[in-house]
């Protein structure tokens, strides 16, 4: 009797143990932990965990999208508001960092992807993890180096955001109403057209549009299962269509914990 009672007793330990490790996600808690470490390699394991734990656990969201549109923008502000996680926009440090370096007009600050790491984590590692679960990171990854450092924080999300090169330039002219040249197709524009033709020099946006269009495909092969890609061309109520997915998508994801 004394056996079957042993063995009736540790099969309720059992069940209920598996019962806690499956709602808390346990096995999720030491894999993350696991990762941190194998990635970060500290000297100390016991002492950086204990001063990293929070950051583990916090929602990494990382969204990019096509150059000189708003809609990458625009959703990771909202986005960001909706959860109350913080906003990184890597767009607006990078500019920071150049008028701190003293960038001109005659004195060009060039950024480079080491440069742009360590603005990143500096960013990351200075955030309060105790104070909210998550944050947005804007307007990153942009290419293959990138997207390989975008994996090494372990993120929750990567959102693409893909459009091709016509249909940048068509949203360009519409947010800010006005007429430019594309590569990919020369417009004869209609003088009584409602856009504002400017000698606007154009070609630093073309080179921002080219670059994206070139590393796109690298990347999203970088960074495998761990992206979700939207293409913005076959969307028609785009902004509302994506903030709906999204908020979803971050939203089960976020119940978990």
């Amino acid at each position: 009797m004394e056996t079957l009672l042993h063995s009736e007793i540790l099969k309720k330990y059992k069940e209920e143990t598996n019962e806690y490790i499956k709602k808390k996600n346990v096995e999720k808690l030491f894999d993350i932990i696991l990762k941190n470490v194998l990635i970060n390699k500290p000297d100390n394991i016991y002492l950086y965990i204990y001063n990293n734990i929070y950051s583990f656990l916090l929602n990494k969201i990382f969204i990019m999208g096509p150059p000189v549109l708003k809609i990458t923008s625009m959703l990771s502000s909202h986005i960001s508001e909706f959860f109350n996680y913080y906003h990184i926009s890597l767009p607006i440090l990078i500019q920071q960092y150049k008028l701190n370096k003293g960038e001109s007009s005659n004195n060009k600050i060039i950024v480079n992807d080491e440069i742009i790491s360590f603005i990143l984590k500096e960013n990351i590692h200075n955030l309060d993890s105790k104070k909210k679960k998550g944050y947005i990171v804007e307007g990153y990854p942009n290419n293959n180096l990138q997207a390989y450092s975008c994996l090494k924080y372990l993120p929750s999300h990567v959102f693409v955001l893909y459009a091709d090169e016509e249909y940048i330039y068509k949203k360009y002219e519409e947010e800010n109403d006005i007429a430019i040249f594309s590569y990919t197709q020369k417009k004869d524009y209609d003088i009584n057209e409602p856009h504002e033709i400017n000698n606007i020099d154009v070609k630093p946006l073309k080179d921002q549009v080219l670059s994206y269009i070139r590393n796109i495909s690298d990347m999203l092969t970088i960074l495998g299962t761990n992206k979700k890609v939207l293409n913005l061309i076959f969307i028609i109520y785009i902004y509302i269509y994506i903030f709906i997915y999204l908020f979803i998508f971050i939203y089960m994801y976020t119940i978990t914990y």
